[in-house]
């Protein structure tokens, strides 16, 4: 019997997932160098298998799906709820599995286009909402943030997102941690910028090294904020096993439904 060539990039993405989650849970972190090289398979993957078959939407449907994912994690990184590392990992299981057919109960968006992200997202947020909520509880009566925290600039780690813009202007470093939908969708004239909250890949090291030094030198405070939340890597997982074995929680909560 030939297996469908969907289950091999599936198979891979579950096992990235299971490394994303001891990652995520021992350090809070999910490297890049899981989740890029994951990325860069998929698109590839898909466009061999598509250009073999002379499908031009089979060779576009691992890029299709990975920006379906990466515009999906990015809004929810905006929002807070999401670290980079979240992102990424969402944006490889877009990109090895834009689209599944073989579980049992999979929906029609993405068994016939390439938006299988939204089974692994909508079951991953259905499994995670009772820990969320329990987690959210647990925030509030301890008087803790569940989106940010503060830490010394020299604990800073690759990959870790920034809550505040530290930038240069007019030879002054100063600080921006308000957010605005002005700061973001606009261009604000620093001289250099040298954290974004923009940006979900995190912290590059070039980056935190050039914070170190401006600690070390007395023109920063070692001092920063950071996002924070849950680690999701978890959820993610499960969101993603379940799409690949049963199919799409949602689908079955709506069809049960009607």
């Amino acid at each position: 019997m030939t297996l469908p060539i969907e289950l091999f990039p599936a198979a891979l993405a579950l096992s990235a997932s299971a490394v994303a989650c001891y990652t995520d849970l021992k350090s809070r972190i999910i490297p890049d160098r899981l989740t890029l090289p994951l990325i860069i398979a998929g698109i590839s993957f898909y466009l061999l298998w598509g250009a073999a078959k002379l499908d031009l939407i089979a060779m576009l449907s691992g890029a299709i799906g990975a920006s379906v994912a990466f515009a999906i994690g990015y809004l929810l990184w905006l929002a807070g709820g999401w670290a980079g590392g979240d992102v990424k990992l969402f944006t490889s299981f877009g990109a090895l599995i834009p689209s599944y057919s073989s579980s049992l109960f999979p929906a029609p968006y993405s068994s016939n286009y390439p938006l299988f992200p939204l089974s692994v997202l909508f079951n991953s947020l259905i499994i995670a909402a009772p820990a969320l909520a329990v987690y959210l509880l647990a925030c509030k009566l301890a008087g803790k943030s569940a989106l940010y925290k503060s830490l010394p600039i020299t604990e800073l780690h690759e990959g870790m997102i920034p809550a505040e813009t530290i930038f240069e202007r007019d030879g002054k470093i100063e600080r921006v941690n308000k957010f605005s939908l002005t700061a973001v969708f606009s261009r604000p004239k620093y001289d250099r910028v040298l954290t974004n909250p923009r940006s979900a890949a995190g912290l590059t090291i070039e980056e935190i090294q050039e914070l170190k030094k401006l600690v070390s030198q007395g023109k920063l405070e070692d001092k920063i904020r950071i996002k924070i939340g849950m680690p999701f890597a978890p959820a993610l997982a499960a969101g993603l096993l379940v799409a690949v074995s049963l199919g799409d929680l949602y689908w079955l909560i709506l069809l049960h439904l009607l």
